[in-house]
């Protein structure tokens, strides 16, 4: 059964959706500002401005005794002023595999007094944003030219996401509020830009949106539920151990929880958008459909899709530990032993806390989308069966 959509409802459809970029474009806006502001500017220091030590970028022209326990490098800086900096000293005993310094490399300088009070310069690292902004271009280029619009709108919703994580959760968190109370207002800004602003305002996104919230708040409690019987403590990294220096009022344990949540909304929003669309096309063509026969027939749907995404988020959690697990197994450590590590039992309540509240939001979101579109009583939006999922 198709629905006919008249035109003056495609084009308020289309001015909605134009309107809600022009609303995001203005969130970016207001998320970027403060982020910008906040940005340090040693990057970008001048070198004669008295700075003790700091950084600053360039570019080498020539490479000066590259034999040399030491060698040195002719650097042209932003500014235009060229100078002599010293390079990585070569360790014999290091890895003969590493990339050398060359002439025309884009290089980031540390500057600092040396020993007879004149400043000295260390070529410390590759300036790499470049390769980045052109993978970034790269993603939105693909995200546009395979889903268009849409594909637009997510690249931007995944921006503005982002810009939430950093420019809200982690600064009240740095700031000492609690992790997770953060990082559940968050995550509600967060699913209004990945379900509303990317598939449109209508009653099976809002199931989505509705189910996917519900579904993290269960993986939440699961998740401090098992930190208490794991006796996690959040102090199982080595960046937890320089946050717990750097910043004492950070609670490290709300932190690995917030972690937690946010690592899995992707995958959760994923499978509730399909669950919900499902279940609003079922009731339309079948009105009379109690919510019983609603369910059973979406629950067959969502099996067949969390059994892809769990083993997706079992292997992403794998993926990210990769060299962990290859240091452990060159070590002394057994199977037990490893397990018992607070880094490895961490990943591992990570890893299944989020697959649970990934598997529960199937059937959370498939009972609310079925006592919401029962009879389907309440009314389409534009283009709302028209989602193109094949399932």
């Amino acid at each position: 059964m198709t629905a006919v959509v008249p035109l003056d409802a495609e084009r308020a459809g289309a001015r909605t959706r134009l309107g809600a970029l022009f609303a995001l474009l203005v969130l970016l806006l207001l998320l970027g500002l403060p982020l910008a502001a906040a940005q340090p500017a040693a990057s970008v220091a001048d070198p004669d401005a008295g700075d003790e030590v700091g950084y600053v970028e360039g570019r080498i022209l020539e490479i000066l005794d590259a034999d040399a326990f030491q060698g040195r490098a002719l650097v042209r800086l932003e500014d235009g002023r060229v100078l002599e900096a010293s390079l990585p000293a070569t360790d014999p005993y290091g890895p003969d595999d590493l990339p050398a310094f060359a002439s025309g490399d884009r290089v980031e300088l540390y500057f600092a007094p040396g020993p007879d009070g004149t400043r000295s310069y260390v070529v410390a690292d590759w300036v790499r944003r470049p390769a980045l902004i052109i993978l970034v271009a790269l993603f939105l280029i693909a995200s546009v030219a395979v889903a268009g619009f849409k594909g637009l709108r997510a690249f931007l919703s995944t921006a503005a996401s982002l810009a939430i994580v950093i420019g809200f959760v982690v600064p009240r968190i740095v700031d000492g509020h609690d992790p997770i109370v953060t990082s559940l207002i968050g995550v509600g800004g967060i699913l209004v830009l990945a379900i509303w602003f990317v598939h449109g305002v209508s009653w099976s996104t809002t199931a989505a949106l509705i189910g996917t919230f519900l579904a993290a708040v269960l993986t939440m409690v699961l998740g401090i539920a098992f930190t208490d019987l794991a006796r996690l403590t959040g102090y199982g990294s080595e960046d937890a151990m320089l946050i717990s220096a750097a910043a004492p009022q950070v609670a490290l344990r709300g932190l690995m929880l917030a972690g937690l949540m946010i690592g899995a909304l992707g995958a959760l929003t994923d499978i509730t958008i399909v669950q919900a669309a499902v279940i609003r096309e079922l009731a339309h063509v079948d009105p009379s459909a109690p919510v019983r026969k609603l369910y059973v027939h979406g629950m067959g749907v969502g099996r067949d899709h969390v059994g892809s995404l769990v083993n997706t988020l079992v292997l992403a959690y794998t993926g990210a530990a990769l060299p962990l697990l290859v240091l452990l197994s060159h070590g002394d450590f057994g199977f037990a032993r490893s397990l018992n590590l607070e880094l490895i039992a961490a990943e591992v309540v990570h890893t299944l806390v989020g697959s649970i509240g990934l598997i529960l939001a199937v059937p959370v979101t498939t009972l609310l989308a079925a006592v919401l579109f029962r009879g389907d009583r309440l009314p389409l939006a534009p283009g709302e069966l028209d989602h193109g999922h094949s399932h």
